[in-house]
């Protein structure tokens, strides 16, 4: 008897997060299972563990993936969505800062758009970061929303919900945390009547751990895509294949 295709995928990247994903896993399960759907949960680790992540993944019944071809978020980001079987797919941070009750949230919008955004930046949303990440993130979006032309105010948090087929459908270029920003250019700029929603949501500090985005980096790793990206969103709007 084939096996069946879950409603529901849950994907986690993971980089060093055992100890959050201790926590979070039982939380989410817990979320899910009240859903009354059937899902998966897949945490990509690291190509080689460097931490307890297989061992968390096993107690708590859920699907451990090595990523491939390399440790970025890119090639989590991209691992999961091969592996994913699910007709929608949520990602989320397991580092603690995307709350596992939340997915609920975007479950139950996921008839009224193409695409559900956890959002920091439409109103009642939050962030609990460091006044100089907040500034930071608020000025990489407000650029990217004007030069990008991308109509939604939360371009870079990567807690979404997509329908999977179209986001397995896309092919994916980006090396690092820009492949966020990518996929909602993929989608949106060959596709005026893509619809998004966006649903306020309060990120949180990190549980446990250090965050593997630095200060700098984060800062001029964004800006200098930014050419890159525009030229991309050019060729989508023209008609360029996916």
């Amino acid at each position: 008897m084939p096996e069946m295709t879950p409603e529901l995928t849950v994907a986690l990247p993971a980089y060093l997060e055992a100890d959050n994903l201790a926590v979070l896993l039982p939380e989410l399960r817990s979320t899910l299972d009240r859903l009354d759907t059937d899902y998966e949960i897949l945490v990509v680790d690291t190509q080689v563990p460097r931490d307890a992540t297989p061992e968390v993944c096993s107690r708590n019944d859920v699907t451990y993936l090595a990523r491939r071809h390399g440790d970025l978020y890119s090639h989590a980001t991209k691992t999961a969505i091969r592996a994913s079987r699910g007709t929608w797919l949520v990602f989320m941070d397991a580092d603690g800062s995307h709350d596992a009750t939340f997915v609920a949230e975007l479950w139950q919008s996921r008839h009224d758009a193409d695409l559900v955004i956890a959002s920091r930046y439409v109103p009642g949303g939050e962030t609990e970061n460091p006044r100089i990440l907040i500034f930071l993130s608020r000025v990489v979006n407000l650029i990217f929303r004007l030069v990008l032309g991308l109509q939604c105010a939360d371009v870079s948090n990567s807690f979404r919900l997509y329908r999977g087929d179209d986001i397995r459908s896309l092919t994916l270029t980006c090396e690092n945390f820009d492949i966020v920003e990518e996929i909602l250019i993929k989608l949106v700029a060959p596709n005026p009547g893509y619809r998004v929603k966006e649903i306020p949501f309060t990120f949180r500090k990190r549980a446990h751990g250090e965050s593997k985005r630095r200060l700098v980096a984060f800062a001029f790793g964004y800006l200098a895509t930014l050419w890159r990206l525009a030229r991309m969103v050019k060729r989508e709007r023209t008609g360029v294949a996916r």
